[in-house]
């Protein structure tokens, strides 16, 4: 299920928006959701994500302005709930386990001189809902197969669709809001409805959400005006949350790099393994690390990077939207957010994204939001809300997978 904030235009907007800072632990105690710690790891991380020791990669750091430094800054993009990271399937819940997640999408957006701005930056926080994980299997140590709290999870269940319902008969502004048909910005977010919702959204959260689940988070930052850096963090004992080498990278270098003008638009480029069968075997943290010439797959630096035909395209993109196939660890940060703004911007034949609102497509390709507000520094105006393919078939995988396996058993 996937709750999307239209992006803000004035600062009036802003009181339909959640602000992270006002978000509090646990049933509303006075502890901050996200501390004063895990944001500064968040922050740090962000800007400095790479070992000591660890030979440059040529990927340039994120630049954070000061005023996004501050916990204030940051806001409530969209909403992610997920009864199984890293993915629904049979195959990769017997490698891996599964892992339930609410996932906070959150973006900075300062007003200064020049009015209300969102900037071009994104995080997630990462909420998990598991129990003791099972042994991990041969070769995929330190990692446990995850092993979901369902009873904790189904209340989320009935917590949502508690507020579906109370929106279908009119409780949120006096207006009856549907939210079937494709995926758009959420309808409950919007007129009348918006600042209730909003209102029974962030208490829903704070009913849910605690400090003690924020297991891992991620940043998309940009070395200004570009390119875009991705960076992974997990917490793990006695560390705290730290920089994760990239799944389908060397095992050393935890930041990837997305530029259009540069002259290799992808570094370090990928080694994927989305087209071997399922392994909880790759190459974060894992010693010895999948060896390259072990995996077999494909990303989207094999077009942006390669003249390929539009057919060969459309092969890629198809492989790393799907799910099944694909997941955080056998596929890249750049792939999954780039495969929907680029065969758009090339025009690929036969390229269609089913059950997502023309209006929120990304129109150009220097948008690689995945999901959440895109702020164009090339044609400027308001940010766009955005929603990809992989969101959407991702989006359907979960629905699917409550509606048979959670709701009401």
């Amino acid at each position: 299920m996937s709750i999307l904030f239209p992006a803000p235009r004035s600062q009036a907007d802003l009181a339909n928006l959640i602000a992270v800072s006002d978000l509090a632990g646990l049933n509303g105690s006075a502890q901050r959701l996200l501390s004063d710690a895990d944001f500064a790891r968040f922050i740090a991380n962000a800007e400095n994500p790479e070992h000591a020791g660890v030979p440059d990669s040529g990927v340039r750091r994120i630049q954070l302005p000061e005023a996004l430094k501050k916990i204030d800054a940051w806001f409530v993009a969209g909403i992610r709930i997920d009864p199984g990271a890293p993915g629904l399937s049979a195959d990769i819940i017997a490698q891996f386990g599964r892992q339930p997640q609410i996932r906070l999408i959150i973006q900075p957006v300062t007003n200064g001189p020049d009015g209300l701005k969102v900037h071009d930056t994104a995080g997630h926080l990462i909420f998990s809902f598991s129990l003791d994980g099972d042994p991990a299997l041969d070769g995929c140590a330190p990692f446990p197969r995850f092993k979901p709290d369902d009873e904790a999870f189904k209340a989320i269940i009935r917590d949502v669709v508690a507020l579906r319902d109370q929106l279908a008969a009119g409780q949120f502004g006096n207006v009856k809001v549907a939210t079937s048909g494709d995926m758009n910005v959420h309808p409950g977010l919007v007129g009348a409805s918006a600042k209730p919702f909003r209102d029974a959204m962030k208490a829903f959260l704070e009913k849910h959400l605690s400090p003690q689940r924020l297991n891992a988070m991620a940043v998309m930052g940009i070395s200004p005006p570009e390119p875009w850096v991705f960076v992974s963090m997990l917490r793990v004992p006695q560390a705290g949350l730290i920089p994760v080498p990239g799944p389908t990278l060397d095992g050393l270098h935890a930041a990837q790099m997305f530029s259009i003008v540069g002259g290799t638009h992808v570094l370090p480029k990928p080694v994927t393994n989305n087209l071997n069968p399922v392994t909880c075997r790759h190459a974060a943290l894992q010693s010895p690390p999948l060896p390259v010439e072990n995996r077999k797959g494909v990303s989207t630096a094999d077009f942006i990077d390669s003249n390929v035909p539009n057919s060969r395209v459309l092969e890629i993109v198809n492989i790393i939207a799907d799910p099944k196939k694909s997941h955080f660890f056998n596929t890249d940060c750049v792939s999954c957010h780039t495969e929907t703004a680029q065969p758009l911007a090339r025009k690929v034949s036969n390229f269609a994204v089913p059950g997502v609102n023309r209006a929120v497509l990304p129109k150009e390709n220097w948008n690689v939001r995945n999901f959440g507000w895109f702020p164009s520094f090339l044609h400027g105006g308001p940010a766009a809300a955005t929603i990809t393919r992989r969101a959407a078939t991702e989006t359907a995988d979960v629905v699917t997978f409550i509606n048979s396996r959670l709701l009401d058993k």
